[in-house]
């Protein structure tokens, strides 16, 4: 989803003012340290600053939710019990400093590789250690020189992919000037990585240049349970004054990558009649709910004002074939399932996920209502209860 992520300086100054009656935003990130210290994914902490685009899955006990990247590092991703205190991924290194005997165990060699100090990789804690060699330059600091975006991570059998967005030029129609983007996939033996790409020279799909200039963004892997199958979802940008931008889908081989030969699905597409849509919809994600296929996604601006408004909503559709066909939005989806609300503005990014106790949550993320650090404007991480309906449709609660 094109929004700002790029990595926070760790000593940003918060700016702007809150609304009279409305509840400041936290005065820091994690637990680590002064009300200014800002974007420092400290391992081992727990975290509440920025966290766009979240994917959440769980793993028996344990839930995992990656994102944009955030907090300098490539795949940020945190951990939780009890979908309410979101802990970051430990650093590689298990050592009391980097003057130690041996402190370089557990860090992965391409870590190590990285022109920085020992320091710097000690306390380096990226899920991702090899990033796709074919993005565009991003030069943003030390680690991260290419621009990630939306995450996702679905396991095959015993290995781990995590699916991404990378940035690969800077010539599009994109409105916001963000640049064409491709999906790429790196393989790892856990949820929690290391990752390495395994892309090779070139994206693993990506839109043609002169149907969607901006090419294709948010990946999301789905198992469809009525088949047993593999699918990569993602959204195709579309073209201004040509056609609109549209959810599709593509099985999966059991390497990660698209099955050579399938075909690519139309799921849905930007309805501009319904209003709250606006002029596209993004982040697609789905799940198989008490034996219903939904198809979450966001949709309309993803970027806020100064103060924060915004009106990016996130909505659902219903897919009786999963991701094999076309989905279609019920008669209630002229409205959104989530829109701003009070201090939290710009509900997207929406990913299901189902508790032990057979409860769906969504992982979502929305900026706080006048916060502005000179510019920039977090996204936080936010969970919300689902109700199914008898009529299979969906409300917040």
């Amino acid at each position: 989803m094109p929004i700002l992520l790029a990595v926070m300086s760790l000593f940003a100054v918060t700016a702007g003012c809150i609304p009279p009656g409305l509840p400041a935003a936290p005065s820091k990130d994690a637990d680590n340290g002064s009300p200014t210290d800002y974007g420092w994914f400290e391992g081992g902490k727990t975290w509440q600053g920025d966290f766009g685009d979240p994917h959440i899955l769980r793993v028996e006990g344990t839930y995992y939710a990656y994102s944009s990247s955030a907090g300098g590092r490539y795949l940020s991703v945190l951990t939780s019990t009890d979908l309410k205190t979101w802990t970051i991924h430990k650093r590689w290194s298990n050592a009391a400093g980097p003057y130690v005997d041996g402190w370089q165990n557990g860090v992965p060699a391409q870590l190590l590789a990285y022109s920085d100090s020992d320091w710097g990789h000690f306390d380096n804690n990226d899920a991702l250690v090899k990033p796709a060699s074919w993005g565009a330059a991003a030069n943003v600091n030390v680690w991260v020189k290419k621009t990630y975006w939306a995450s996702s991570v679905f396991n095959i059998g015993s290995t781990w992919y995590a699916y991404a967005a990378v940035r690969v030029g800077s010539v599009s129609d994109d409105p916001h000037n963000y640049g064409r983007f491709c999906l790429t996939v790196a393989s790892g033996t856990s949820p929690l990585g290391p990752f390495s790409d395994i892309s090779g020279g070139q994206p693993i799909q990506c839109q043609s240049y002169a149907n969607d200039p901006a090419g294709s963004i948010d990946p999301y892997p789905y198992h469809d349970p009525s088949n047993g199958k593999d699918y990569l979802l993602w959204k195709a940008a579309g073209k201004i004054g040509s056609h609109e931008s549209a959810l599709m889908s593509v099985q999966l081989g059991s390497n990660g990558k698209p099955k050579p030969g399938a075909p690519w699905v139309k799921l849905l597409q930007t309805n501009r009649l319904s209003g709250w849509e606006g002029s596209t919809i993004e982040n697609p994600a789905m799940v198989n709910y008490h034996g219903t296929t939904y198809l979450f996604y966001s949709a309309n601006d993803s970027i806020s004002d100064a103060e924060g408004h915004s009106n990016y909503a996130t909505g659902y559709a219903i897919c009786p074939d999963g991701p094999r066909a076309a989905c279609y939005r019920p008669g209630y989806g002229l409205r959104p399932l989530m829109s701003s609300n009070g201090v939290s503005q710009g509900p997207g990014g929406a990913s299901p996920v189902v508790s032990p106790q057979g409860k769906m949550y969504l992982a979502y993320a929305t900026y706080w209502l006048g916060e502005n650090r000179n510019g920039y404007h977090p996204r936080r991480l936010r969970i919300a209860g689902v109700v199914q309906n008898a009529d299979r449709s969906l409300r917040i609660g």
